[in-house]
């Protein structure tokens, strides 16, 4: 079974927030000294998995690729929750940019993070 994990950005602050626990009341998500997280926080779960170089990986984390097969050479891909497939996917950003196109988390393990969506927002494009 894989472990329920979580990490926190906080959208005020502008860095990683610590997250001690979290709780659920009266339909609202309340963190660390019983702040509510409303719009102040973001969360992103943690895959399962890591990279190749044993780095957990979590929604909002950023790979780069290479695919030989189609001579692109700048393929930014974030991790990102697919709901009709119930899975983590790998968004695809870059020049090679394929709308609809993502790949399985699961089938990166020997990739490397190279960032995540908050921290270095310029290794990807937010439009796409």
């Amino acid at each position: 079974m894989r472990e329920i994990k979580f990490r926190a950005w906080d959208k005020e602050a502008n860095l990683w927030a610590g997250l001690d626990y979290l709780q659920f009341s009266n339909g609202k998500l309340y963190w660390t000294n019983n702040n509510e997280i409303a719009d102040k926080v973001i969360l992103m779960q943690f895959t399962g998995l890591t990279d190749k170089n044993g780095k957990e990986i979590y929604e909002g984390d950023i790979f780069d690729c290479i695919y030989k097969f189609d001579g692109c050479i700048n393929h930014k891909l974030e991790v990102v929750w697919h709901n009709e497939s119930a899975s983590f996917r790998l968004k695809n950003h870059g020049e090679c940019h394929q709308p609809n196109v993502e790949k399985r988390v699961s089938n990166m393990e020997r990739k490397e993070v190279i960032g995540n969506i908050y921290e270095n927002p310029g290794l990807i494009s937010r439009n796409n």
